[in-house]
């Protein structure tokens, strides 16, 4: 029997909550809202790089119609903040940042925003504003913004951030046989969520109203508050419908304009971004250039492991800092190291700043980590699946940084059934190509996170109640993301009061009427959050079998919850509906049917994942086609079978795009080549292969019936077991990605003049 079968609604498939409005384009985006009275916003984004904002001339935009103001960096607020602090006391969020710069530090950065009574005129408005510019130098590289002689980006030097850290087993396995240096570097990546920036601000009665597609609810009020000065008591802010997200939603960007903008003139601001302004005027998946060397012995175990990397972090430090931090420790969650030690950095950059994206560091640092392993591997002749087996962990094993249990981690699971169902071996021993098409395999491994304890902060807050007809409610606020998190908490209710999932309501984040949460990321939501509306259930549980024990003259341990009944276990004719004892206990008892929980975890298992992936080159073209991919997950327990599976599929869509084509490709001059979708070039469903995904679930963990985390590990493996394939099928070392054609070309040129 598996773990489905023991439950009568978690474990199947279901649509997310809003399928037919989103189907039928009726559910109202923030793009989509309207207020009595509205005016509209439009950035004005620097078309330097770097540059001093001398003079702003606002009397064209100003003399046109419809034109209610130009908010400039000399009309407005000077304080600075930090877009991603989300808790009032937070370490390593460096307030660098204005709301409308007088020095632009990047091309993109907004100096200024007209305010209109139509989107038109504000669009118009923006063109008219004439802007002097006096020209900085530009650092738009790592290289060139970490050189001795670079010009500071900020006051204190372009260095935000550096650390040093080391750990281990300690425990000598052989004799060290040899030893592997690689390097690695990464692109800044787009979040490219389908609907762009959207946000909505009302300024009433000393109350400000935030509608945000925000991944945050509390972060963005803290930040608000914080900037203008005003009582957290005085800010409302509400998590709207969001069309995508991937991470480029959790900062809280540009909250802080539309609310200027509505204080400053007392009516609602809706202020919409553009394509390209959500491209280079919003957040990226960090630049990294890491280099790695590890020692093995003989059978390819682990003697020692360095790691070097530097961050690009663009023009503002964001998270740099905790960035860095988190990327340090990300390959101890996947290998036990004798020896481990990290060292790295941040700096600032003349390019589009830093923010979180899916995986929030680990496709940046796991990516060269496992390009890395399958390089040691074909260097030391070895089998990457097995060098992984050797050195990964065991369940119940404690990783070697923090000293966590990793929980019922199932990994070598994913690895040997991974392979068997691949068929690695017979793939890998094929022998290679030597025409035009050339096809190889990679293998990719990771651990992640779920969530973030101990860190105390990791907290949810639940309320719930059953009303007079038996439906529920399940006060929370936690942020439906587009895949399927409000669902998630309707079948865990659901299961724990037997009821059916549709007639459990669950709210999202609003300030003034639902308790604390920390947000919607960082793999928290399912084991924290779920564990939260569990538990909360678990206690209206207890709270509806006490009330109908008293009508029924029973003690609760002589009753049981059955598909919208509480029923007696001995008497079968014994029975009422959720709805008799709610009514009844109000009108009778004086008693209304209600709990609260509040979990912040004690635990922090491991998700593993194990990717297999097949590819085609083309070496005449140098377009690269993946033939066929498997993902293998230690999910615990599918909560939402089909929804769990479309996660996989998604993650390593975006995993592929990352290996093979999205860049926003800033140049030496600072300027964005691809700052459009007509040169931003994603994949398609067309461009996918059939992915094949299986789950292991084992449960033992401390999430809600055992379920872990599937969100974010499911694109951290993919680029790394993608870039392999195509080293294997070239037969050359990957130093850099994404592997465009023009990449391929340059990789076989080198593979032939080495030969």
């Amino acid at each position: 029997m598996t773990l489905k079968d023991s439950y009568n609604y978690a474990g199947r498939s279901y649509s997310v909550h809003d399928a037919e409005h989103k189907a039928s384009g009726g559910l109202v985006y923030a793009s989509d809202m309207m207020l009595p009275g509205m005016l509209y916003m439009e950035l004005v984004c620097s078309e330097r790089a770097h540059a001093e904002v001398t003079a702003i001339d606002a009397r064209a935009a100003l003399r046109l119609r419809g034109v209610a103001d130009v908010l400039t960096p000399w009309n407005t607020t000077r304080k600075r903040f930090n877009q991603c602090r989300k808790t009032p006391l937070q370490k390593g969020v460096p307030e660098d940042q204005e709301l409308f710069t007088s020095r632009a530090r990047y091309t993109g950065d907004v100096i200024a925003a007209v305010v209109a009574e139509s989107k038109a005129a504000a669009e118009e408005g923006a063109r008219r504003l004439s802007v002097s510019y006096r020209e900085l130098p530009v650092s738009a590289s790592l290289e060139a913004s970490a050189a001795e002689d670079s010009f500071p980006i900020h006051e204190g030097g372009n260095k935000i951030c550096e650390t040093d850290y080391s750990c281990g087993t300690g425990e000598e396995k052989g004799t060290l046989t040899g030893s592997v240096r690689t390097t690695l570097e990464t692109q800044q990546m787009n979040h490219v969520a389908m609907e762009t920036h959207s946000y909505l601000a009302d300024w009433f009665n000393g109350e400000l109203t935030i509608w945000s597609p925000t991944q945050g609810v509390y972060g963005v009020r803290t930040v608000v508050a914080d900037l203008f000065g005003l009582p957290y008591s005085k800010v409302r802010v509400i998590k709207v419908p969001m069309g995508g997200s991937f991470g480029g939603k959790q900062e809280f960007m540009y909250e802080p304009h539309a609310a200027c903008a509505a204080m400053r003139l007392g009516r609602p601001v809706k202020l919409h971004l553009s394509r390209t302004q959500s491209l280079i005027s919003t957040t990226v998946r960090p630049a990294l250039k890491t280099t790695i060397e590890t020692s093995f012995t003989r059978d390819g175990d682990f003697v020692s492991c360095s790691v070097e990397s530097f961050v690009n972090s663009g023009a503002y430090a964001g998270i740099a800092i905790n960035f860095v931090d988190t990327i340090k420790t990300k390959p101890t969650k996947s290998y036990k190291f004798p020896s481990y030690r990290f060292k790295g950095a941040a700096y600032y950059t003349n390019s589009p700043v830093i923010g979180g994206m899916r995986g929030w560091g680990a496709p940046e640092m796991l990516t060269p980590f496992e390009i890395h392993i399958n390089e040691a591997a074909r260097r030391l002749g070895l089998d990457p699946v097995e060098m992984r087996l050797r050195n990964t962990y065991a369940p119940y094993e404690r990783e070697i940084a923090h000293g966590l249990s990793l929980g019922n981690c199932r990994g070598k699971d994913c690895l040997t059934i991974g392979a068997r169902e691949f068929r690695w071996d017979e793939r890998r021993k094929r022998v290679k190509d030597t025409g035009r098409f050339r096809r190889g395999v990679g293998v990719a491994y990771v651990g992640y996170q779920n969530g973030f304890y101990p860190r105390p902060s990791n907290l949810s807050v639940m309320t719930i109640k059953m009303n007079e007809d038996g439906s529920v409610c399940l006060q929370t606020s936690v942020h439906e993301v587009g895949c399927g998190t409000l669902r998630s908490m309707q079948i865990i209710v659901g299961e724990v009061l037997s009821i059916d999932p549709d007639n459990v309501y669950v709210t999202e984040g609003d300030t003034k009427y639902t308790q604390f949460d920390l947000g919607t990321y960082g793999s928290r939501t399912t084991f924290i959050a779920g564990e939260c509306a569990r538990r909360a259930a678990e206690a209206l549980k207890k709270v509806l079998l006490d009330e109908a024990a008293k009508l029924l003259s029973l003690t609760p341990d002589e009753l049981e919850l059955c598909g919208g009944f509480v029923v007696s276990r001995t008497r079968l004719d014994t029975n009422l509906s959720y709805g008799e004892v709610a009514s009844r206990a109000l009108v009778e008892n004086g008693t209304a049917l209600f709990a609260s929980a509040s979990w912040k975890g004690v635990s922090n298992p491991g998700s593993f994942a194990a990717n297999f992936a097949e590819v085609e080159v083309d070496t005449l073209t140098g377009f690269v086609k993946v033939t066929d991919f498997l993902s293998v997950n230690d999910i615990g327990f599918a909560l939402n079978r089909q929804m769990c599976e479309n996660q996989v599929k998604g993650g390593v869509q975006m995993a592929a795009g990352y290996a093979l084509c999205e860049d926003i490709a800033v140049g030496s001059d600072g300027r964005p080549k691809n700052d459009r979708l007509s040169r931003y070039h994603t994949l398609n469903s067309a461009d996918m292969p059939r992915v094949r995904v299986i789950f292991v679930e084992e449960g033992g963990d401390e999430g809600p019936f055992g379920a872990k985390t599937i969100g974010e590990v499911s694109t951290v493996a993919g680029a790394a077991a993608i870039a392999s394939a195509v080293s294997d099928a070239l037969g050359a070392e990957i130093t850099r990605l994404p592997l465009t054609p023009e990449r391929i070309a340059e990789i076989m040129t080198k593979a032939e003049a080495a030969r």
